[in-house]
C-alpha cells in the first residue's frame, strides 16, 4: 500500500493567507517608503522684487517647498527595512512553518507602524525634530506614501497574528517521533 499524501488542512491554508497578506503589507511598506510622505500647501510667493534686506543673511537658508518622499527622512528608511524584513519574516515562514518568523513579521509591523504614527505626528507639529530637520515652508500634510506605510503596517500585524496562531508549536512528524507522546 502506498503513503497517503500529506494534505492540507485549514491551519495551512490559513497560513498561505497569512503570508500572502504578509508579503502584500511589506511591499506596501516599501512602496509607500520611495512615495511621498509630506505634501505642501499654502507656499508663500516670493515675491520678484520684494527686499528683505541683506542676501547674504539668507544665502545659507534653503526651506523646502516641494513634497518630500519617505527616503528622504530618516523615519522612511527604517520603514523600507521594515517592510523588506516583513516580506523576507512571510517567505521564511512559507518555507519553514515556525512560529518565530511570524513573530519576526509582528515586529517589523509594529516597528512600520510606529515610524508612521511617529512621521504623522511630526508633521502636524512645527516644534518636532523632524519638522524641523525638513526645514518646511507652508502647510504640510502627509502624503499618500506615508498612509500607505501606515495601512501596510496595519495590515501586516493582522496577518502576522493570524501566521502566528495558524503555525503549530511542532510538526505534526516531530510529535509523533518524539519520546514524550
Amino acid at each position: 500500500m502506498s503513503p497517503q499524501p500529506l494534505q492540507r488542512d485549514f491551519f495551512d491554508r490559513a497560513r498561505a493567507v497569512a503570508v500572502a497578506v504578509m508579503i502584500a503589507a511589506g511591499a506596501a511598506i516599501a512602496i509607500g517608503s520611495f512615495l511621498e510622505w509630506v505634501s505642501l500647501s499654502d507656499v508663500p510667493v516670493r515675491a520678484e522684487d520684494a527686499d528683505f534686506g541683506s542676501e547674504e543673511d539668507f544665502e545659507d537658508e534653503t526651506q523646502r517647498t516641494e513634497p518630500v518622499s519617505g527616503t528622504e527622512t530618516p523615519y522612511g528608511i527604517n520603514a523600507l527595512v521594515a517592510g523588506a524584513i516583513l516580506v523576507a519574516a512571510a517567505l521564511v515562514l512559507l518555507a519553514r512553518r515556525r512560529g518565530k518568523w511570524a513573530w519576526l513579521g509582528f515586529l517589523a509591523a509594529v516597528i512600520a507602524g510606529g515610524l508612521a504614527i511617529t512621521a504623522y505626528r511630526g508633521i502636524a507639529d512645527n516644534s518636532s525634530p523632524l519638522y524641523q530637520e525638513l526645514d518646511l515652508v507652508g502647510r504640510a500634510r502627509p502624503g499618500f506614501g506615508l498612509t500607505l506605510v501606515a495601512a501596510g503596517a496595519i495590515g501586516g500585524l493582522v496577518a502576522s497574528v493570524g501566521g502566528v496562531i495558524a503555525t503549530p508549536y511542532r510538526e505534526p512528524e516531530e510529535e509523533a517521533l518524539s519520546p514524550d507522546t
